[in-house]
């Protein structure tokens, strides 16, 4: 059993927890946008190159173009979209539902795709994206943004899944080799408690270990 598996895993909550600071951004953006919209004054010959563009239909909804994208709000004023450049200089499509909380958002991270979901309260529950290595991972979060399911390859190439308990941290993780499966259990100390599947001398089998690490039982 790769003993580095776990350690993929754990990177994922830092690699979530670095990007949310993104997500968070984007609020403040928006309404540094509709202040930029509000006090622009009305564009001469010489300075309409540079001005923001506001086009309004007869519902109210308006679309705002400026030199870092396209911002469309509908009759109420709540923003409904963005596609452009945002606030960290990543290029982003923001959607948002008809009471202006975020529920998608797509971008580069670190010249990475990635899309996010978020739940009517705006808390991020899902991360589809790729890793430098150009391989697919998911990650799901419960309501509180913390992390509790990922799958993923890891740097071997072989598949897992990695079970998240409520305080973040890995309880469980499953995958496979070309030889056999294997799945990890470990305790809330971060102590591997349970083997079950392949071990390194090619064999196949069980054992359990106590709070020390240390094996009580093992088959064969």
């Amino acid at each position: 059993m790769d003993q580095r598996s776990s350690a993929e895993l754990d990177t994922r909550i830092a690699r979530l927890e670095t990007s949310s600071r993104r997500d968070r951004l984007i609020g403040f953006a928006v309404v540094a946008l509709l202040f930029a919209t509000a006090a622009a004054p009305a564009p001469s010959a010489g300075d309409a190159a540079v001005a923001p563009l506001v086009v309004t239909d007869a519902t109210g909804a308006s679309a705002t173009l400026t030199g870092r994208g396209l911002t469309v709000r509908d009759p109420a004023g709540h923003v409904r979209s963005f596609v452009g450049i945002d606030a960290g200089n990543r290029p982003s499509l923001d959607l948002s539902d008809a009471s202006g909380t975020l529920r998608e958002s797509m971008y580069l991270l670190d010249d990475q795709p990635e899309l996010r979901q978020f739940d009517s309260a705006g808390k991020r529950r899902l991360v589809l994206s790729l890793n430098k290595a150009n391989d697919g991972q998911l990650l799901l979060n419960d309501a509180n943004e913390t992390l509790r399911l990922a799958l993923f390859r890891a740097s071997s190439g072989d598949p897992q899944m990695g079970l998240y308990g409520s305080d973040a941290k890995l309880r469980a993780y499953f995958s496979t080799d070309d030889t056999s499966p294997y799945l990890v259990m470990r305790d809330n100390s971060a102590t591997n408690r349970i083997y079950i599947g392949g071990y390194s001398d090619g064999s196949i089998g069980m054992n359990i270990r106590n709070t020390a690490n240390a094996v009580v039982w093992k088959v064969p």
